[in-house]
């Protein structure tokens, strides 16, 4: 039985893709529903997940600059980063610390982008009614209005890109999401567990 070398990350992309593109072919099944002999095999897991991680990052960098290029008329002065909190408060309010963890940035940088948006009327400031010295975040009327009209405009932008999917292929992707969104809330209440126990621990 051969065995399969699995190409590396610095092997040149050409190369990767043409594996990748047998990974996708359907395997050609013989009698009995196996594979038809000479039939493609699958490479091993980790060449898919290389792949994935690099997808990942460059398909939502391209998607966010299309949408954003597409909607500029319609975001109201909004910038980009303006554009991602006003996305993140839509149905919750959160604490400045809890923005910029989200964001991946100092509390001071997100303070700035939250000033610009109180300045425009999408943002409120609320005192939160179980701390007084707690400060809330949360979306103006006029700041769900226009983040209600984006999300609107965003679905019929995205609707042409996802056009290339059959309908099969879109249900497909969306179950595909689904079960990672779901894995990764999992792991994050896993791992803020196990950070909360630790944190126990040190203090005993």
């Amino acid at each position: 039985m051969s065995r399969i070398v699995l190409p590396t990350s610095n092997v040149p992309y050409h190369r990767k893709k043409a594996v990748l593109r047998m990974t996708t072919e359907p395997t050609k099944l013989g009698e009995a529903g196996r594979p038809a002999s000479g039939a493609r095999k699958h490479p091993a897991r980790p060449l898919l997940v290389d792949r994935y991680c690099e997808l990942q990052p460059q398909l939502q960098r391209r998607i966010s600059t299309l949408l954003h290029g597409e909607l500029r008329e319609e975001l109201h002065a909004v910038t980009e980063h303006q554009r991602v909190v006003l996305t993140f408060l839509r149905g919750q309010s959160v604490t400045m610390s809890e923005l910029a963890k989200q964001l991946g940035v100092g509390e001071s940088a997100a303070t700035a982008v939250v000033d610009r948006l109180v300045r425009q009327g999408l943002v409120l400031r609320r005192d939160d009614p179980s701390d007084r010295r707690v400060v809330r975040l949360a979306l103006s009327d006029e700041g769900h209005s226009v983040v209600t009209e984006l999300h609107k405009r965003a679905c019929s932008k995205t609707a042409g890109l996802l056009s290339v999917l059959s309908d099969d292929q879109l249900g497909q992707l969306v179950g595909i999401m689904e079960t990672l969104d779901q894995a990764a809330n999992e792991m994050s209440i896993r791992f803020k567990t196990a950070a909360h126990d630790n944190k126990h621990k040190e203090q005993l």
